[in-house]
């Protein structure tokens, strides 16, 4: 993930936030002849040097999810990088350097330069996004493979996200803790870099699921109420009725609170 490196330089500026849990989205489009090397580079380095990160406490958490469907034009991967404190996002040029630098040095001369030369493989990117979380509800121990990515274009960010407490936290945190619905998490988030309404999205919600199956076929009980007013209130707030856009992506690597690589197996 050296390519974080040069993105870390913009300065961003928010107001109205008291808390921050930032994190990094960096989308790619990678070639399907190139995968195969692409996903070896993760599990072989590129995971060491976040696992390092992350038992230093640089980082709060490291995954890389692939598309399931939707247009050939979107991205197909993408990479999460939980960031955290400002104190990490200041310092994240020198802890990356550092961290590629462990790992490097734990290989030896031959092992070395096949890393670097394998390396050389272009990153594919289309675009980062740095954002900050809202909210998170989890089931007690979930365990999840599939997020659903509900992207929102805002007029209004704040009032996005207040609506979204105010109407969907409780109901989620509901019917999520009571076991009504195959949703085990539901996350909001807004973007902090890139700015301003040029941008195709710029906040967001996450709903977490097991099985591919359960997206379609969420709930456990017959009759749901909706909360009355929600979906009015969210629509004031964004350019068009509902979500700009809607993408299922799959956890294919991760690393668990130890910093350990983790892989899907289906």
């Amino acid at each position: 993930m050296k390519r974080i490196l040069l993105l870390i330089a913009i300065l961003v500026t928010t107001a109205g936030f008291s808390q921050e849990d930032l994190f990094f989205y960096s989308y790619r489009h990678v070639p399907a002849d190139e995968m195969e090397l692409f996903k070896s580079n993760e599990a072989d380095f590129w995971s060491k040097v976040h696992g390092n990160l992350l038992r230093q406490k640089k980082i709060t958490g490291w995954a890389m999810l692939s598309r399931v469907g939707g247009l050939a034009s979107d991205p197909n991967i993408y990479f999460f990088v939980g960031v955290g404190s400002f104190e990490n996002l200041d310092n994240m040029n020198a802890n990356y350097t550092k961290a590629i630098e462990e790992v490097m040095s734990s290989m030896d001369a031959s092992a070395q330069s096949k890393m670097k030369e394998r390396l050389k493989q272009e990153k594919f990117e289309v675009g980062t996004a740095m954002l900050n979380r809202g909210n998170t509800i989890m089931r007690e121990n979930a365990d999840w493979d599939y997020l659903v990515h509900n992207y929102a274009r805002a007029n209004n960010v704040a009032g996005f996200l207040d609506a979204q407490d105010k109407y969907f936290k409780p109901f989620f945190e509901e019917h999520i803790n009571a076991g009504n619905t195959k949703q085990v998490g539901w996350i909001t988030a807004s973007v902090w870099n890139p700015g301003g309404y040029a941008f195709k999205w710029n906040c967001y919600t996450a709903d977490a699921f097991k099985k591919i199956s359960d997206i379609y076929n969420a709930w456990n009980i017959e009759d749901v109420s909706w909360p009355e007013g929600g979906i009015d209130a969210v629509n004031k707030t964004t350019d068009t009725p509902g979500f700009w856009k809607r993408i299922i992506w799959r956890k294919d690597m991760w690393l668990d609170e130890e910093g350990n690589l983790m892989v899907y197996k289906n």
